[in-house]
């Protein structure tokens, strides 16, 4: 496997449920997605995991939808060459949920959602159906590269 590139990644649990090896673990997903996007390696990233009444709230204030939601990404930076990436933020609960009703274990959404943040967060969208599909483009070749870590 290639060297990891080094990025400074935070992860904040809010719920207590992200055990500390676990972490390690999606902070190398994380970096091996950045590193695949070309990234710049003194980029940061920060990561929170959080439940479905804080992640209401945000999507309330952020995007004026009064529902929860799985994943919410916000960029800090324009252009190639910030170092202040952004901030994802990943409800626990309703990526637990989608983990049942896709069939897949909770890692591999996480997964997921750390990949449709990343994304986000360097300006892909899916707001249009063509931008849905390169970025779901984008989210399938990257789960090849994560998928077995």
């Amino acid at each position: 496997m290639s060297k990891l590139v080094f990025v400074n990644i935070a992860i904040l649990d809010e719920t207590g449920e992200i055990k500390s090896d676990y972490k390690k673990s999606l902070k190398k997903i994380a970096r091996l997605v950045l590193k695949e996007l070309d990234v710049p390696k003194d980029t940061e990233l920060s990561i929170t995991f959080t439940d479905d009444i804080q992640m209401r709230e945000l999507n309330r204030s952020y995007r004026q939808i009064d529902r929860t939601t799985d994943v919410l990404s916000f960029p800090q930076s324009e252009g190639p060459d910030f170092t202040l990436l952004g901030d994802i933020v990943i409800s626990i609960d309703t990526a637990a949920r989608h983990s049942v009703s896709y069939g897949v274990t909770m890692h591999d959404e996480l997964k997921k959602l750390i990949i449709h943040g990343i994304l986000h967060l360097l300006g892909h969208n899916h707001k249009k159906k063509k931008e849905t599909q390169i970025m779901r483009g984008k989210e399938k070749e990257l789960s090849l590269i994560v998928e077995d870590l």
